[in-house]
């Protein structure tokens, strides 16, 4: 079964209530992007400035980040899925070990040009693998197709595989099909405030009409387990 996770990066407060709101009547977890600007071109909402999240939600905080630990200090939330950027660890274990002691969970991500096999002496330590489908650090980017190879060696090892980027109509089908089971999805959700129609080439939002945050997550949804 597959996940539709919408992913919130945003640079203001309000924006990020507004898109809490939206979504949260209708997933069972958010991710939030969290970028400094030095590990990617891009910055964030502080964390500090962060409004209050709904208590049902999980949440999976991306760290885009050079010291994710430092913002996993930061956050301080237990129960949270912390996703590390390998590409930011000098010790992988330690980091693990480190955020496990806090009371989060672990998970750690990978950019496009990073070996998959880097992950593997971490694979059993973790809750899943979030492969970058684009080069992190912008939403609105297209899909890598090559980085199915990733999820199809992660699938192989039983590994649960959650990928970010570019992930729309017929790219939420592709990637489900390459193993992975949690998508992530900022654009095809978000990217206007209208209501989401299914078209040939993608994600189609019909102007003036009311935005329905629930029907793009469904059609997400059905389009990848199709």
């Amino acid at each position: 079964m597959v996940e539709i996770i919408p992913a919130i990066l945003v640079k203001d407060a309000a924006d990020f209530a507004a898109k809490i709101a939206a979504v949260a009547p209708h997933v069972k977890r958010i991710q939030i992007d969290i970028m400094d600007g030095k590990f990617v071109p891009n910055e964030t909402l502080a964390v500090e400035e962060f409004p209050p999240i709904p208590g049902k939600l999980l949440v999976e905080y991306h760290l885009m980040v050079e010291n994710p630990l430092e913002y996993v200090r930061k956050i301080g939330k237990q129960g949270a899925i912390y996703e590390m950027h390998i590409e930011s660890l000098s010790d992988v274990d330690g980091a693990i070990f480190e955020v496990k002691r806090m009371g989060g969970r672990v998970a750690l991500a990978i950019s496009p040009d990073t070996p998959v096999e880097k992950l593997e002496p971490y694979l059993q330590k973790i809750e899943h693998v979030l492969v970058m489908t684009v080069y992190p650090g912008f939403s609105g980017q297209s899909y890598l197709p090559k980085m199915e190879e990733k999820m199809r060696w992660l699938k192989e090892r039983g590994v649960v595989v959650e990928v970010d980027g570019g992930v729309g109509m017929g790219s939420a089908k592709s990637a489900a099909a390459a193993g992975a089971t949690l998508l992530d999805v900022a654009s095809a959700i978000f990217s206007k405030p209208a209501h989401f129609e299914q078209g040939s080439k993608g994600p189609l939002f019909a102007e003036g009409k009311k935005w329905d945050a629930r029907r793009a997550i469904e059609e997400l949804k059905n389009d990848a387990e199709a």
